[in-house]
């Protein structure tokens, strides 16, 4: 890197840590142990970063910063302190500086953040996708939109609430022999129970030829789907309907009206395979780090695709550089008790899997090795695609006897 970086630290365990940071990247470390210290510095000598303690013995980190903004070329600031305040973040943001660290320090984002101010990561133009899903599932799902697309049947859209049903609405009528007509919403839990007969009749009207999209079709009460019913037979436009819950509640004659074509959409706890493809069409030109992608993997997502694309946009809003680091993420995101959520799934379906292979009499139950092998034989063809499909960095990263991993992978 050649570059000298400016570690304005007044302890002295924290500084020579970052100064090992800043070796590690080839870079030179300049300590100064307070804020006129560092300010010394900056008159005597050009640096390509600084690293700046708020909470310094002779005067405020921000005092610093503020004093750095009006040099020539200011370099960019990395902004450390141990008592985080949202007035203290939102100076630190007016002032310049580049990222806002809390102590402790996680040393591996702050290299990370360094590393890529002096070397950014290429960026490339999002893929303009407007569905995004490469699981099962999904690809479930995207068979039956693409019949709906190529008919004018009445479709029914089922999943938990954020998990695409109104997209999927308009893909399909966006690449139907309907898309020159509207696309009407009607939600009728906007309505007071003496308007909204007059309000869906109202809709029907703005529909015309085109698409009435009937969302959240289960919790209509039995008079309106009743007055629903009578109209279907004489609606010019198409409809769609979508439901977040069972549709029980939902008449029978009028189920069978409205789910000619059925499309359910898994939610997303079912397909976090699709993860990173849908953060990268959140995000944009930035990039995800594998930390975050984990943290982001092992989350529940009661809220689906919605939730996940809130989370891309606070994590953008936040970042000032071009990489999502975990700090970067909504913090209900990275609470140590939501990383059981993955942990718990695999025991789930493993249980599942066990009450599937052994029920039956005992004689036929499968021997425990033949069941170990199995779940082996999966866990070490999905480390084996990680470590690109060498076995000896597999092993090494196991601590695992090369020889004992070679054998194993010729018994797969």
């Amino acid at each position: 890197m050649n570059a000298s970086i400016l570690i304005i630290e007044d302890e002295y365990a924290l500084a020579a840590a970052l100064s090992t940071v800043v070796r590690r990247l080839d870079a030179t470390p300049v300590v100064a142990a307070s804020g006129q210290g560092g300010i010394d510095k900056l008159g005597t000598q050009n640096f390509a970063l600084i690293i700046l303690d708020v909470g310094l013995p002779d005067m405020s980190g921000l005092k610093v910063l503020e004093k750095i903004q009006t040099l020539p070329k200011p370099p960019p600031v990395l902004v450390v302190t141990a008592h985080g305040t949202l007035d203290t973040a939102l100076e630190a943001q007016r002032l310049g500086a580049r990222e806002y660290f809390l102590k402790p320090l996680n040393l591996v984002d702050l290299q990370r953040t360094i590393r890529e101010i002096f070397t950014p990561a290429k960026m490339e133009a999002p893929v303009q996708t407007i569905m995004i899903g490469s699981s099962e599932p999904m690809q479930r799902a995207f068979a039956i939109i693409a019949q709906a697309c190529g008919n004018d049947a009445p479709v029914l859209l089922l999943g938990p609430p954020g998990s695409g049903k109104s997209i999927a609405a308009e893909v399909i009528h966006r690449h139907s022999a309907r898309a020159g007509e509207p696309l009407v919403v009607f939600r009728a839990d906007e309505w007071p129970a003496d308007r909204v007969e007059a309000a869906l009749d109202d809709a029907i009207a703005k529909a015309g030829n085109g698409v009435l999209f009937l969302d959240e079709i289960s919790v209509w009460s039995k008079p309106l789907q009743a007055a629903l019913m009578h109209r279907v037979g004489d609606l010019k436009a198409r409809l769609f309907s979508a439901s977040s819950r069972e549709m029980s509640a939902v008449r029978e004659d009028l189920f069978y009206a409205l789910a000619v074509l059925q499309v359910t959409l898994p939610p997303l706890t079912e397909r976090t395979g699709d993860i990173p493809a849908l953060a990268a069409s959140f995000l944009g030109e930035r990039l995800l780090s594998a930390e975050a992608l984990a943290a982001l993997k092992a989350y529940a997502w009661p809220g689906n695709v919605r939730e996940l694309k809130a989370a891309m946009t606070h994590a953008a809003a936040v970042c000032g550089g071009s990489t999502i680091l975990p700090h970067h993420l909504p913090a209900n995101l990275v609470k140590a008790e939501d990383a059981n959520h993955l942990e718990d799934t695999m025991k789930r379906s493993l249980a599942a899997w066990l009450d599937q292979r052994t029920t039956g009499p005992d004689e036929t139950m499968p021997a425990y090795d033949d069941l170990l092998e199995t779940v082996e034989t999966s866990m070490l063809e999905t480390l084996m695609k990680r470590f690109d499909g060498k076995p000896t960095r597999l092993a090494a990263a196991l601590k695992m006897n090369r020889a004992t991993l070679r054998r194993k992978l010729r018994e797969e």
